[in-house]
């Protein structure tokens, strides 16, 4: 290995040195791994890329001794983005080369995307039933301004949406606050019991206007284990809330709880209609719905399993599904016990 590549391999941002005709003196390793094909002594445009404009920072680099930037995709797993830098550099033989650092720029483009997205979603969530209650207002102030039997359904209907896009709000309050404290440690234990008999109270009102059983399988004697109560209280309710709302008719919703050599293991199960299994993988993404028009009628925002996963995560716990179309979905939760 060169003088050259040896200084380079100290450095863990990816590196390529050319030499005066713009061929490869050095690569570091994590350059190398970013171009699997690079070579020692081939043409920079040939290991990294036929583009023109490529060629030209480079001459311009070794000709006018300019530093450049430019941005480059490469195409592996999710397609990787680098921001390259381009400056010239005096080489041990006193000639002029130049060196080539290459930036990740690929999470900067997903949270980008992802922040886009959001925006979206959150527009599309907002405008919905903003559309509908105008729409309710604008026929209450015209051809149902003097009739009491159409203005009473209209404000049953308003007052439906209100409620959607105050869920949506409240969600969307609860979400960004677990993200915020997903890192922070746990300072605290809590009673499991406690948690689950909350989240059973919780619930029991939607469970009976919705014709469900819920059903309940947990030892007295369940350990303390590191945690936020109300933060537990609200996956389990999250869940329950899930399993109430896309279960079917007369139906039961087992709550079961064991404890296992390092977790503790809730699980919630339902007889519903089942889950794909190409949606299982994507149930925690913000505002993903299997079924977006029962979500929304059921006055779901999409982001309760979002939630469940933050706080899990500051929990250092799993979740886990299992469903089988025409039968019923498992969500397991697993909390470690220290």
């Amino acid at each position: 290995m060169s003088e050259v590549g040896n200084i380079l391999e100290g450095i863990t941002t990816p590196v390529i040195v050319l030499d005066d005709g713009l061929f490869i003196l050095a690569a570091n390793e994590p350059a190398r791994r970013i171009f699997t094909d690079l070579q020692i002594g081939q043409g920079a445009t040939q290991a990294i890329s036929e583009n023109n404009r490529f060629q030209r920072n480079l001459n311009r680099a070794i000709e006018g001794a300019e530093d450049g930037r430019f941005t480059i995709s490469v195409e592996q797993d999710a397609g990787e983005e680098y921001r390259v830098q381009i400056r010239p550099v005096q080489l041990p033989d006193k000639k002029l080369g130049v060196s080539l650092t290459f930036e990740d720029r690929s999470r900067l483009r997903d949270v980008k995307n992802m922040r886009s997205e959001f925006v979206a979603n959150v527009s599309h969530e907002i405008r919905s039933p903003l559309t509908a209650i105008s729409g309710f207002v604008e026929t209450l102030q015209g051809p149902a301004k003097d009739d009491a039997e159409a203005r009473e359904v209209f404000l049953g209907l308003m007052a439906k949406e209100v409620t959607r896009m105050t869920n949506l709000v409240t969600d969307l309050l609860s979400l960004s606050q677990v993200e915020v404290k997903e890192r922070r440690a746990l300072k605290k234990t809590v009673d499991p019991r406690q948690v689950i008999d909350q989240s059973i109270e919780g619930v029991t009102h939607l469970a009976k206007s919705r014709g469900k059983d819920l059903k309940l399988d947990v030892p007295s004697d369940l350990p303390t284990l590191p945690g936020k109560h109300a933060d537990l209280v609200q996956v389990l309710i999250n869940l329950l809330e899930n399993a109430i709302n896309y279960s079917r008719e007369n139906t039961e919703i087992c709550l079961t709880a064991r404890r296992m050599p390092t977790d503790l293991i809730i699980e919630i199960q339902d007889q519903g209609e089942g889950i794909p299994a190409q949606d299982i993988p994507r149930l925690t993404e913000r505002f993903y719905r299997v079924e977006k028009s029962r979500s929304r009628n059921v006055g779901g925002t999409g982001l309760g399993l979002a939630i469940v996963k933050h706080i899990l995560i500051r929990h250092r716990a799993q979740l886990e599904i299992e469903s089988k179309q025409g039968v019923g979905s498992t969500f397991r939760v697993i909390l470690p016990l220290t």
